[in-house]
Order: C-alpha cells, then sequence, then structure tokens
C-alpha cells in the first residue's frame, strides 16, 4: 500500500518550526510603537534642518546671518547665531510646528543644547537618561585666539534610541 500525506511525526516537526519562527519574528513586527517613536524624532530632525535653512536664508536677506550672539530677524520672531538657527528651545517653536514634541535647554556649559523628546511631561536631564528615546541639537563652540568672542560650528544632531 503506497501511503499518501504527513505522517503524525512531521505534522508536529512541522508546527514546532513554524511556532519558533513565530516567537523570533513576532517581537520585530508587534513592535511598531520604538519604530514609530524612532520616525517621529527623524521626521523631526528633517523638520529642524529645513526650518534651519528657511531662517538663515531670512537672515542673509537683511544681512544679519553671521551675527556671534543671537540676533532677531527684523519683523519675525526667528533668531540667528553665527550663520544658523538659535537651537533654542523657544527659538526652535517660532520656527517650527514642535507639537507632540517637548523641548528641554540645558545649559551647563556655553555649549548650546537642546534636547527634544516625545511627550508632554517636562523631565529632567536625569529622566532624559533613562529614558533613552531623545535627539539632541547641540553647535560646538571655539574661542577665537586673544579675544572673547566664540565661533560656533555647524548644528549637530546627537540621536539616542535605545529606550524608544
Amino acid at each position: 500500500m503506497k501511503s499518501k500525506g504527513f505522517t503524525l511525526i512531521e505534522l508536529v516537526v512541522v508546527i514546532v518550526i513554524l511556532g519558533i519562527l513565530a516567537v523570533t519574528a513576532a517581537p520585530r513586527f508587534l513592535n511598531m510603537h520604538r519604530d514609530a517613536r524612532i520616525a517621529s524624532l527623524e521626521g523631526f530632525i528633517g523638520a529642524v534642518k529645513a526650518a534651519n535653512s528657511i531662517v538663515v536664508g531670512k537672515a542673509t536677506v537683511v544681512g544679519i546671518e553671521s551675527a556671534k550672539v543671537e540676533t532677531n530677524i527684523p519683523n519675525t520672531d526667528l533668531y540667528v547665531l553665527d550663520g544658523q538657527m538659535s537651537i533654542k528651545p523657544k527659538h526652535i517653536k517660532a520656527a517650527m510646528n514642535v507639537d507632540g514634541f517637548m523641548m528641554t535647554d540645558y545649559e551647563f556649559s556655553d555649549v548650546p543644547s537642546t534636547f527634544i523628546y516625545l511627550g508632554d511631561k517636562e523631565m529632567t536631564g536625569t529622566e532624559l537618561k533613562a529614558m533613552g528615546c531623545f535627539i539632541q541639537l547641540t553647535r560646538s563652540i571655539e574661542m577665537q585666539d586673544g579675544s572673547d568672542v566664540i565661533d560656533y560650528g555647524d548644528l549637530r544632531v546627537n540621536k539616542l534610541y535605545d529606550g524608544c
């Protein structure tokens, strides 16, 4: 007699293999919240870069793009600092829509630095670090030799997505 089909053992083995694959693959497909949070922060980075270009363009038109101190662009709520948009939270809010994002400005030194994260609750630096899901906008600084004038570097974005 010729056998057609699978034996019970073969079916059990196939089911076990499919179960193992499902257990290992499911977390990747079910963790869409992490991907959504990261995508939102990445979108914010793109929006900041676009807003920065617009602000610098407006500053260039009136000739203040290289101001060594935060300077208001006339007839706007926008501020420029040494060739880039000011990255203080209030200036970012004036330059672009920040709904759904929180911003915290930590001034531990002369280096401008703003942390952006998702949520509606103000957080301390310790809480942000523990959460581990934020971006940091910053600029390097360099003192000119023999003077008190500070040269600011380009806008930099640091990302921490470990806790997203």
